[in-house]
């Protein structure tokens, strides 16, 4: 066999191997994105329905046939259609009320096991307005349409008429793309294949370095090596293939390049919260921080200052994420800069203040309490810019600290000439001391309403008999509780000092 036609065959099944693969992960990806937005439609069509019925239910609190109509019109695919079952105890319990041909047949038995498992599971969450779910099943021989075909279906509850709004379809007419995708697909895979053997049967001297320049390339990117690139101009299938590996590079880079920010945004964010209390004599001291995502925004911190003094800090940036933590960790530098060139505390954050108004963007901001205790005279010095005002439990009743009302109260960063004031406050035996960052009090339940301040006190004053670090993990579990979907938008961060 001669050397040309080893290297012809050679290079036929490095291109129908590369061919193959990039063929594969494109169909893989593309059919995982058919199946995201097949699922969104569903959702989209219960959504429209859902919204219909709050807007009727707002408007005239009753049901009417045109909104009845307006519900029956809503299509799906070829064959789905959206329809809507009864969920109120009683006789009509699972009776179709909108459907395309069996209104008033009822489907809470164990013919429609799918539709008694959603009514039961909605049941089992305390019929919450707007619990939804996707559901998977086949047609059963004892429905009409097409009987043993998979459906797919989504379901939301609207609880002030017990109805459960569902829109299904038979995947294979909402997966329609996904079988469309792999027809078309595969026979262009085979094509590009054979144009490529046929190129390099006739250009084998040319094409034979780009091959061989992508083949190492692959193994580069597959170690790990985002910097590789393939400069080869051509309008032929390896040109077209070359840039689509420079393309394919390029994103893998930006996302490790993201990855990696993120990872040093996160440790040092960690480096920068302590990971250990201050152990002050008669003085209890705990704190938590549980961001919405692995980098949040809030912080706090303890500074050990002159003559055995102690530094309270409680922070929270707006936003989450990569940006925030980066601006957390601008504002918690300064602050400890600060510290250590100021006396008082409203001096700390006209310091930090100015600081942060040349250094972060203009969108975002730093609400941030700083105090000052002497643990000598138990007095608290404080300044709060924007934060949420601590809690101060005496004697069994649970206030805020007293806060400024003269002077300024803005979040830092915002306005360059805010003036601060400092107050402070003698802490008694038994007082409790309670910081917290605004992700606790505005957490929502399923409707929608907010955690709050009350909420949060009185859990306080009920459980003020813990120790902080169990008093912490208490409230917190109590906010979980409340809002039973996690529906937790913000950072949440709890400091406790306890005066025994």
């Amino acid at each position: 066999m001669s050397l040309k036609l080893k290297l012809i065959i050679l290079i036929i099944c490095e291109i129908v191997s590369t061919v193959a693969l990039v063929g594969f992960l494109s169909y893989r990806e593309s059919k995982w994105k058919i199946k995201e937005l097949a699922r969104e439609l569903l959702v989209s069509k219960t959504e429209q329905a859902f919204a219909l019925c709050d807007h009727h239910y707002k408007n005239s609190l009753e049901v009417s046939a045109e909104l009845k109509q307006e519900i029956a019109d809503i299509g799906i695919a070829a064959d789905g259609y959206v329809t809507v079952i009864n969920n109120e105890d009683g006789l009509n319990k699972g009776v179709l009320i909108i459907h395309p041909t069996d209104v008033g047949k009822s489907l809470y038995n164990d013919d429609f096991q799918h539709i008694k498992d959603v009514l039961d599971e909605i049941d089992l969450n305390d019929g919450v307005m707007g619990y939804s779910n996707l559901i998977y099943y086949h047609q059963g021989t004892n429905a009409k349409g097409r009987q043993g075909e998979k459906k797919i279906g989504y379901f939301k509850y609207f609880a002030p008429w017990h109805w459960v709004i569902l829109a299904t379809g038979y995947e294979k007419d909402v997966f329609a793309s996904r079988d469309q995708l792999r027809a078309t697909l595969i026979p262009l895979v085979v094509l590009v294949m054979l144009a490529g053997s046929v190129v390099v049967y006739l250009t084998i001297g040319q094409m034979f370095r780009p091959i061989q320049r992508l083949t190492e390339s692959t193994k580069e990117v597959a170690k790990g090596n985002w910097d590789i690139s393939i400069d080869y101009k051509s309008n032929d299938e390896i040109g077209a293939l070359a840039q689509s590996f420079d393309k394919m590079v390029q994103s893998l880079r930006e996302n490790a390049r993201m990855w990696h920010e993120f990872n040093v945004a996160r440790d040092m964010q960690a480096q920068m919260l302590p990971d250990t209390y201050p152990e002050i004599e008669g003085i209890q001291i705990s704190a938590k921080s549980v961001p919405t995502t692995e980098v949040g925004g809030d912080f706090y911190d303890f500074l050990q200052l002159q003559d055995g003094r102690l530094g309270i800090v409680v922070g929270d940036v707006s936003g989450h994420g990569v940006a925030a933590a980066m601006v957390m960790t601008a504002a918690l530098g300064a602050v400890r800069f600060a510290a250590e060139e100021k006396e008082c505390t409203h001096e700390v954050l006209n310091m930090v203040n100015f600081r942060l108004n040349k250094d972060i963007q203009n969108h975002m901001f730093v609400a941030l309490f700083y105090g000052i205790l002497d643990p000598k005279t138990r007095k608290l010095y404080y300044t709060n810019a924007g934060q949420t005002m601590p809690f101060l439990l005496r004697d069994g009743e649970i206030d805020f600290l007293p806060q400024a009302e003269k002077t300024d109260r803005f979040p830092l960063g915002i306005v360059k000439a805010t003036v601060y004031e400092q107050l402070s406050i003698e802490l008694q035996p038994g007082d409790m001391l309670i910081h917290y960052t605004d992700g606790i009090v505005d957490v929502m339940n399923g409707s929608h309403e907010t955690y709050g301040f009350d909420r949060l006190a009185e859990s306080i004053r009920q459980n003020a008999s813990l120790p902080p670090s169990e008093l912490i993990d208490k409230l917190i579990a109590e906010m979980k509780q409340y809002s039973p979907d996690s529906n937790i938008e913000d950072d949440v961060t709890l400091v406790i000092l306890k005066f025994e």
